[in-house]
């Protein structure tokens, strides 16, 4: 790859929402995952080249959008391929009752280490968003390519760091945006059950401000339950996650809790949690490595954000409840 290689982005638009499991684990600055950059460099024939940068040989992956069995297909090969490193595994099954299927990459796949960090990340909550399913699709094939080409920063952050991905949270959505997308642009964003999955996760934010403004503990509301929110709930009580983050499109920034506001009656307003230092950290580091995000330009894509950098609060941006 020479210098003259036109980087790009090939789907125009993404969003990342952070969050951080409460615990007392803390990280320092020096931890590799903080500082990791993904640049793809459109290819010849529908592939897409992985860029390091440093003159070794460079991982390319053919650009194209996975089914749902293409994409099983692809997580379970990856495994395969990176079997001393990586393990696919379901965390349950949709309301359909496909595979919310799993890889992981750490040096003990399948197991926990003590003091080495529990890191995932979700795509698809919403069937009709497609970029980051692609993404943790291509991301799974780029870690373990790149691992076996001797790649020292994926070394190290496989090395340091349990990876888990869940590219698709929805694949019932995605089945039925992909059928009938031209029948509307909303198509599959919900479950099959008609419930959106980023909506039905118990309110915890109110129970927060419950508790510091009247020092008491609401109820939650008995909703309906999707299978997957239910998969993701007993996967988070099942693994020590220190940091998640969820890829979504429609929007060019980094959203970080909280996103339910503090005030009842306040659509936008800030409204930061304890470790708001930490969450503006993470989000700048991220959006800072991507030149459009991060880009003040008012033509660009999301330009709405380029005054704020590319990051924001959840709630300042919109609020809702229910959310992970």
């Amino acid at each position: 790859m020479d210098q003259k290689t036109q980087v790009q982005i090939p789907l125009k638009s993404h969003t990342v929402s952070l969050s951080k499991t409460l615990t007392s684990s803390s990280y320092r600055d020096s931890h590799p995952w903080r500082h990791w950059v993904l640049c793809l460099v459109q290819g010849h024939n529908g592939k897409v080249a992985f860029a390091n940068f440093s003159g070794e040989p460079s991982t390319i992956i053919q650009f194209i959008y996975h089914t749902n069995a293409q994409m099983v297909n692809v997580l379970k090969r990856t495994a395969a391929k990176c079997s001393d490193i990586s393990r696919t595994y379901s965390i349950g099954r949709s309301a359909e009752g496909k595979d919310l299927l799993v890889i992981e990459f750490s040096t003990n796949p399948g197991h926990h280490e003590l003091l080495k960090p529990e890191f995932k990340y979700v795509g698809n909550m919403h069937g009709n968003e497609v970029l980051g399913r692609q993404l943790l699709i291509y991301l799974a094939e780029y870690l373990c390519s790149e691992y076996l080409l001797g790649n020292e920063r994926i070394q190290t952050l496989i090395n340091t760091t349990r990876i888990h991905i869940l590219p698709s949270m929805n694949p019932d959505g995605y089945e039925l945006a992909s059928a009938q997308y031209f029948n509307g642009w909303l198509n599959g964003r919900r479950n099959s059950q008609n419930i959106d999955l980023n909506r039905n996760f118990p309110d915890l934010t109110s129970i927060a401000y419950s508790r510091r403004r009247y020092r008491h503990t609401p109820r939650l509301p008995n909703l309906q339950v999707a299978p997957e929110t239910y998969a993701v709930m007993k996967w988070i009580r099942s693994i020590p996650f220190v940091l998640s983050a969820s890829l979504h499109g429609g929007e060019l920034l980094v959203s970080y809790p909280f996103d339910f506001s503090k005030h009842p009656h306040e659509d936008k307003m800030f409204s930061p949690t304890p470790d708001e230092q930490m969450f503006k950290l993470l989000a700048r580091t991220y959006a800072d490595a991507h030149a459009n995000m991060a880009s003040n330009s008012t033509d660009r894509c999301g330009a709405s954000f380029a005054h704020r950098g590319g990051i924001i609060n959840g709630a300042e941006w919109y609020s809702f409840a229910g959310g992970t």
